[in-house]
């Protein structure tokens, strides 16, 4: 992970984090900006908790914190998603409805959100 490190706080980039209040979406925007990275972060809090945005703020503080922009929207919305890919150079697709029983009891939203969301 070093030599990923290094490269990262060489060159600064945008990156778009979907899920982004996710327990591994909220670690990914942690270590994007403690690399010194731009991120901006897109979840709906289907099942991502704005708690974990809150911890990542506090763990950052406010110097790197300011590089983040979160967007509240779904991934099924593609004017949402448009403007959360604008001048993003890289994207971290974490969204998603997990849960093996909340797929069986409800397959269409699960798949609208897993497979065709952020299309």
């Amino acid at each position: 992970m070093a030599p990923l490190a290094e490269r990262l706080q060489q060159r600064s980039a945008r990156w778009l984090v979907t899920g982004s209040a996710g327990f591994i979406g909220s670690h990914l925007v942690e270590a994007l900006l403690r690399l010194g990275q731009t991120v901006v972060g897109m979840d709906n809090f289907a099942t991502g908790h704005r708690r974990n945005l809150q911890e990542v703020q506090a763990l950052v503080g406010a110097d790197h914190w300011r590089r983040h922009r979160f967007i509240e929207a779904d991934i099924r919305d593609p004017d949402a998603c448009r403007d959360a890919c604008h001048g993003v150079e890289f994207v971290l697709h974490q969204a998603a409805l997990g849960s093996v029983p909340r797929s069986l009891a409800n397959p269409l939203a699960t798949n609208a959100t897993n497979v065709d969301g952020f299309l």
